[in-house]
């Protein structure tokens, strides 16, 4: 099988008439990696464009009236059938002295680079694999200048080269891929791992390495170990995860904000200011929080008494008020799963008629639905 048997026919077409331009196409990235781990196609394709220039490329897009988008390094990106294709210049990655940031080289594009030099800007080798690919004749060549089909058997992370630790992107990638394809990292970074300096992490790069891979407690438990183990200096704003262990099942944003606020509720809010998360979500949780403790605290028998009378001779709502904050911040629901005396399905089945209201004061009317669930549940 060759993996543009896989290209719906729509990417097969349209590579066939950049290659009538000129152009050699070589297929890198995580498309040849996940291709040759478990024979499926990514939606994400990257091509290094040869032998022609750019501008030749974006005026073919623009007389076939392709939509495209222009990014840095003259890099050119064409959504089609579901999937992203990119069309990038090989370039060498020249590092700009004392820059720890992800944009930390000047990039020399080169359409005659070798592939040893041009792949040499990649970070694993794993992900320095090529497909040359000649769609015409249904031809395909592997190229694979730093033995990454080896260590993709071997599930084995290795550098490329010392620029590796220039990034600190690279430091959180090299996190994902240890945990999501469960890789062993190669005795050679482990060795050369204090050299990260992590002091201009940015949190839009943390927060999109952990959830990419897929198991996002234990991307912060790993990135608390390495931190540790190796004396690594991380920004400021980033020091309160080191204080914090999760399990494996956290997927989102708001399920670190769950898990902290149980477990240390003074770094809830650390977290919620960290994703840039509304400061009503943490309100909103710590109002659920009290009326569902409230609730699960009140015995039967408070219950009964307080059904007793009537909602008209109610002064204030209590309890009532309880019930219905529950029901208005119900999408905290899922992650308090104690049984409460009366909750949502009791609530959810009552009807309420027009006449029904009208006999209750105004400020006590949208308690009424609450007031009947609880006197039909402590019956």
């Amino acid at each position: 099988m060759t993996i543009a048997s896989l290209f719906p026919c729509a990417v097969k077409n349209l590579l066939r008439e950049i290659e009538e331009l000129g152009f050699s196409l070589c297929l890198v990235g995580g498309a040849p990696r996940d291709f040759f781990m478990k024979n499926s196609l990514s939606t994400d394709l990257d091509f290094e464009i040869r032998n022609q220039d750019v501008g030749v490329l974006r005026l073919f897009f623009k007389n076939k009236m392709i939509k495209y988008s222009e990014l840095p390094y003259q890099i050119t990106r064409v959504e089609l059938d579901d999937m992203d294709l990119e069309f990038s210049i090989p370039r060498i990655e020249r590092q700009i002295e004392g820059n720890k940031t992800h944009h930390h080289f000047e990039a020399h594009l080169d359409t005659t680079l070798s592939y040893k030099d041009a792949f040499k800007r990649r970070d694993f080798t794993i992900n320095a694999i090529g497909i040359e690919l000649n769609i015409s004749e249904g031809k395909e060549e592997v190229v694979d200048p730093y033995e990454g089909l080896k260590d993709l058997s071997r599930g084995i992370l290795r550098e490329i080269s010392k620029d590796f630790y220039q990034d600190s992107v690279r430091f959180l990638r090299l996190i994902r891929f240890s945990i999501k394809y469960d890789f062993k990292i190669n005795e050679s970074i482990t060795k050369h791992m204090g050299e990260f300096n992590l002091r201009e992490l940015s949190k839009h790069h943390f927060t999109q390495e952990m959830f990419k891979s897929l198991d996002a407690g234990k991307f912060i438990n790993k990135f608390n170990e390495l931190v540790k183990a190796y004396k690594l200096s991380i920004p400021k704003e980033f020091e309160f995860w080191n204080q914090l262990n999760f399990s494996s099942e956290l997927k989102t944003k708001d399920d670190f904000l769950v898990a902290v606020f149980f477990k240390k509720n003074d770094s809830a809010k650390e977290v919620a200011n960290f994703f840039l998360m509304p400061e009503k979500k943490l309100k909103d949780l710590k109002s659920f929080y009290n009326s569902f403790k409230s609730i699960k605290t009140s015995s039967k028998i408070q219950l009964s008494e307080l059904v007793k009378a009537s909602i008209n001779e109610f002064k204030e709502p209590g309890l009532l008020k309880d019930l219905k904050n529950l029901e208005d911040k119900k999408y905290w629901s899922s992650y308090f799963t104690e049984a409460l005396p009366v909750s949502w399905s009791d609530w959810e089945s009552v009807t309420v008629t027009s006449a029904e209201l009208e006999a209750v004061p105004v400020a006590m009317r949208s308690y009424l639905r609450f007031y009947k669930a609880l006197k039909q549940s402590v019956k």
